[in-house]
C-alpha cells in the first residue's frame, strides 16, 4: 500500500482486513496531515450552577434573618432601672401598732370579795299540840283539829279537770244520752245469769255474767263481772260468742227430738245472742 497517498484520516485508528494472504494493515494519523483542533468544552454551565448555589445560599441567608425573633437587647447593669419600691408604710404603719398592742401591759384584773349568800330562814313547823287539848266536841277528827295539832297547812293545789279530744258539752250530751237509755232497761225487770264458759282459744274457763231481759240475753251486759275495757272482759265476751252458737247448736237438735217448749225457748233464746251479739 502506497504511503504516499494518504486515506481520509480522522485520526481514529481502524483494523483493516485486506485480500486474504496479505497482512493486515494498521491504518492511523498520517504523519503529514494536520492535527484538526477540536473544540474545547465550554464552561458556561459551570458557572451558572455556581451562580444559582450563590444567590440560593443569599436568599436562605435573607429568609433566616428576616422571620427570625428578634433578641431582646440586654441593658447592663449600670442602664438597669432599679424596680419601684413598694410603699412599706401601711405595713410598717400595721407592725408598728401590732406591736404597740403586745407590749402594751394587761389590765390588772378586778378582785370582787366573795359575798357569803346569807340562807334564807325556813318557817320552823310549830310543835305537835296534844289531840286531846285539841278535841273539843266529841271525838270527831275535822280540819280544824289537824290545824290545831299540826299547825295551819295548806290545801293542795286541784288539778284541773282533764280535757280530751271532745268538748265539755258533747261529754255532756254523750252522758245524759246514755243515762236516758239505760234508765228504761234498768226499770224492767230481769235475771242475771252466771255461767262458767270455756275460753275460746284454750282449754281455760270464764265465769260469766250476763241478763236476761223477756228470757232474752242482753248483749251490753255479757261479762259485766269483769272490769270496763279490760282485757279479761273482751277475752270472756269472745269465749262467750263461741259458746252462744255451741249451745244454740245443741239446743236446736235438743229440741227437735224432744219437741218441747223449754227446749225451743233455750234454742230460740241463743240462737238470738247468736245473731244479734257482737263481743
Amino acid at each position: 500500500m502506497d504511503s504516499t497517498n494518504p486515506q481520509d484520516d480522522d485520526g481514529i485508528i481502524r483494523i483493516q482486513r485486506l485480500v486474504p494472504g496479505q497482512v493486515d494493515v494498521v491504518l492511523g494519523s498520517h504523519p503529514g496531515k494536520p492535527r484538526i483542533a477540536k473544540p474545547r468544552k465550554s464552561r458556561q454551565p459551570a458557572w451558572i450552577i455556581l451562580g444559582l448555589g450563590l444567590f440560593a445560599v443569599i436568599a436562605v441567608g435573607l429568609v433566616s434573618r428576616t422571620y427570625a425573633p428578634r433578641p431582646v437587647p440586654q441593658l447592663n447593669a449600670e442602664q438597669a432601672e432599679p424596680a419601684p419600691a413598694f410603699n412599706s408604710e401601711p405595713v410598717d404603719a400595721a407592725l408598728m401598732q401590732v406591736a404597740s398592742e403586745v407590749e402594751r401591759p394587761a389590765p390588772a384584773l378586778r378582785v370582787e370579795p366573795y359575798i357569803v349568800p346569807t340562807p334564807v330562814a325556813q318557817p320552823q313547823a310549830p310543835a305537835a299540840q296534844p289531840l286531846d287539848n285539841c278535841i273539843k266536841n266529841g271525838n270527831v277528827i275535822d280540819e280544824s283539829v289537824l290545824n290545831c295539832r299540826f299547825g295551819q297547812t295548806g290545801r293542795p293545789a286541784q288539778n284541773a279537770p282533764a280535757t280530751g279530744m271532745v268538748s265539755a258539752s258533747y261529754m255532756a250530751d254523750f252522758k245524759s244520752d246514755a243515762s236516758r237509755k239505760a234508765a228504761p232497761r234498768a226499770q224492767k225487770p230481769h235475771t242475771v245469769a252466771t255461767v262458767s264458759i270455756r275460753e275460746w282459744d284454750g282449754n281455760g274457763r270464764y265465769r260469766a255474767q250476763w241478763r236476761l231481759y223477756d228470757d232474752r240475753i242482753d248483749g251490753d251486759s255479757v261479762c259485766e263481772n269483769f272490769l270496763n275495757r279490760s282485757v279479761e272482759r273482751r277475752e270472756c265476751r269472745l269465749s262467750a260468742q263461741v259458746h252462744f252458737k255451741e249451745e244454740c247448736r245443741e239446743w236446736t237438735r235438743r229440741s227437735a227430738r224432744d219437741r218441747n217448749e223449754e227446749s225451743k225457748g233455750m234454742a230460740q233464746r241463743y240462737c238470738e245472742a247468736t245473731t244479734t251479739f257482737t263481743p
